[in-house]
């Protein structure tokens, strides 16, 4: 059979990280390797693609389209079933997706045939030996209008090929992460173990945590011709065995990388050690949830850390001359003197580059809130991106709020003192970071018109 796998342009109503960073479909390349020896298959990015989708179904003809994405993307991969239902009727669409997992009634439309919602790396290649008459109908899959009986579905099983990267080879080069270019995609482990309330990453897999063979992740790295490498588990830094193993590893095999990776503030501050290890065989940046400076913010997200701890933190990295890219929660009920406050902790801890994403109460987390109290509805998915306001601010108008929002970003991203800092790096990722945060920039001042006008 001949299998197409779409990655999804976001949605013209979606506030765009693909701005500052674009990385690889790491889901379809997992996908695709598994069925590619007795299947056709190809992997088109239209994030990067000029050409629109008809193109590559008149080009390819294929008999099944796969489209993943996340809950912004829904209404942009139901447009993209439709179009391979119009072009040939008898396209089987199959759709996927981390949020499509939990809440796969979002998706139902007549012209999606198939919802993959648990254990897509075991059901997806059943599925497809289905569609051959070569094999039963999968669990974990879901017919068109089929609902969800949980009871039903299968064990979690957290199996992870090493994937064919040269099934986006055209792309490659093009992939990057802020300041990391012709960056490639790790995932050593899924869920996280940690009880954060505002975070779906944990309800993905219902609190389950798992993570892969060392040994397996050094032979993937190995492979991979790509010299940056962003390690995409949701909190690499929870074991401090775990992360002393791989350092040795990466030694002994001589592998020789630049990461980007996900970790806490108090794993941080509780290993420097490590830290120091990690950054002579290759660490350059860890994203850094650290939501808020307030403790009474911190302890209501069940954060389990403290302001102080986020400042014990960046010491650390600082001193090790590690970079930051920090995460940080607005909530509702900030003021402007909380924005500005938040301001100045970010630039007395030499915070360089940050993600301000409002507090989204996403469905499957612990963030209760009346629905009368959001401004902006849940099945408008294009909308629910962390950067759009979802809840009505408390002391200010929807339009400051937004236009708080930004001037926060200028402050800290445009700070001279910051862009001073970023002339290690090459020119031309300096340009592209301020044509993308310029672009960043003009989506947030349509939002102030927009809500303005609403007022």
């Amino acid at each position: 059979m001949r299998v197409l796998f779409v990655r999804p342009k976001p949605s013209p109503e979606t506030i765009g990280l693909q701005h500052v960073m674009i990385v690889e479909p790491l889901e379809l390349e997992v996908l695709a390797t598994l069925i590619q020896a007795e299947h056709e298959v190809r992997i088109v990015d239209l994030i990067l693609e000029k050409k629109e989708l008809v193109y590559f179904l008149k080009e390819f003809v294929p008999q099944v389209v796969c489209v993943t994405g996340y809950i912004t993307h829904i209404p942009v991969m139901i447009e993209y079933c439709h179009e391979a239902k119009l072009f040939n009727d008898n396209t089987i669409t199959i759709v996927g997706g981390v949020h499509i997992e939990k809440f796969p009634d979002d998706i139902e439309h007549q012209s999606v045939d198939y919802r993959v919602i648990r254990n897509a790396t075991r059901t997806f290649p059943q599925l497809i030996s289905f569609l051959a008459d070569k094999a039963v109908f999968p669990q974990g899959v879901l017919r068109k209008n089929e609902i969800a009986i949980h009871r039903n579905l299968p064990e979690y099983d957290f199996y992870f090929p090493i994937p064919d990267r040269s099934l986006t080879q055209k792309y490659r080069d093009k992939y990057f992460y802020v300041f990391h270019d012709k960056v490639a995609l790790v995932k050593t482990s899924f869920g996280c173990p940690y009880h954060c309330k505002f975070c779906f990453c944990r309800k993905i897999t219902d609190d389950h945590y798992f993570t892969r063979p060392l040994e397996e992740v050094i032979e993937e790295l190995s492979g991979i011709r790509e010299k940056e490498i962003y390690i995409v588990d949701d909190d690499f830094l929870v074991s401090r065995n775990r992360v002393a193993e791989f350092i040795r590893l990466l030694k002994e095999n001589n592998i020789s990388k630049k990461y980007l990776i996900y970790g806490r503030a108090d794993f941080i501050v509780r290993n420097p050690d490590l830290i120091k290890d990690f950054r002579e065989v290759g660490l350059r940046t860890v994203i850094v949830g650290l939501e808020s400076f307030n403790d009474q913010e911190l302890s209501g997200y069940h954060k389990e850390s403290d302001s102080n701890i986020n400042m014990q933190a960046m010491a650390v990295l600082n001193q090790n001359k590690v970079d930051c890219y920090a995460a940080v929660i607005v909530s509702p009920s900030w003021s402007e003197n909380d924005f500005r406050k938040a301001g100045d902790v970010m630039l007395e801890l030499g915070i360089k580059f940050v993600n301000l994403q409002p507090l989204t109460p996403l469905r499957g987390t612990g963030i209760e809130i009346d629905d009368r109290n959001l401004i902006i509805p849940r099945d408008e998915y294009a909308k629910w991106d962390l950067a759009h306001v979802t809840i009505r601010p408390e002391k200010m108008s929807v339009t400051d709020f937004y236009r708080n929002i930004m001037k926060l970003y200028q402050r800290i991203i445009l700070n001279p003192k910051t862009l001073l800092r970023h002339a290690k790096y090459p020119l031309y990722l300096q340009l592209r970071m301020m044509v993308g945060v310029k672009k960043v920039q003009l989506q947030y001042r349509n939002k102030i018109m927009e809500t303005g006008k609403d007022a």
